[in-house]
């Protein structure tokens, strides 16, 4: 029997197809910058939740806790303090449950694909020099999912990135205020959102 703090076994390598439905099934994606805020979270529909925040001494009993609820703590590598972004930091994580961790980093995500991981890359599309440059980095690239910010503008890369990858997930996040905007940028091609707003953790 697995103890609280190890979590749930990594899924095994070749598992990314499942991550699509998965993001489909959350639509929204509870991003915990606080962890005063995870009980809010977990009471949320989907499976995944992101992990914003975090040090060595309380992220194993956060996803632990996440496991125990039935779903899938994905940790921003770059956003836990007390951790690097080398292969010891993602063992560590592994270890206590972590089943993906999202970066803006291209060796963190490799590492944690080797280790069984699920790999999300975060990006930020801030004029059309950041589009060409995400296509250009999906050309070369295995990840699971793309992140892209500010989640408005995402539309505008939908597109480029089916032509590319078809099967690619592609989140927004970041400035979305509304279950409105939610449900629109959902229409326009993006399998999910992530949102740190609590009132848009709809259970």
């Amino acid at each position: 029997m697995q103890s609280r703090h190890a979590g749930p076994k990594a899924p095994e390598k070749g598992y990314s197809a499942s991550l699509r439905p998965l993001l489909q099934d959350c639509g929204i994606i509870p991003a915990v910058r606080k962890p005063e805020l995870l009980d809010q979270a977990l009471a949320a529909h989907g499976k995944i939740i992101y992990l914003l925040c975090g040090d060595p001494e309380n992220v194993g009993e956060l996803m632990g806790r996440i496991a125990d609820a039935g779903k899938l703590p994905i940790v921003n590598i770059d956003l836990v303090n007390g951790l690097t972004r080398d292969s010891s930091a993602l063992a560590y994580l592994a270890k206590r449950g972590a089943r993906g961790i999202i970066s803006t980093h291209g060796e963190p995500l490799r590492h944690a694909q080797a280790m069984g991981l699920y790999a999300i890359q975060r990006t930020f599309l801030l004029d059309s020099g950041a589009i060409e440059n995400i296509c250009h980095q999906l050309k070369h690239s295995s990840v699971d999912a793309l992140e892209v910010l500010p989640a408005v503008a995402v539309p505008k890369l939908v597109d480029r990135v089916k032509a590319i990858s078809a099967d690619m997930p592609l989140v927004g996040g970041g400035l979305i205020d509304t279950l409105r905007e939610v449900h629109d940028l959902l229409g326009q091609g993006l399998v999910a959102v992530s949102a740190s707003r609590p009132e848009l953790w709809i259970a």
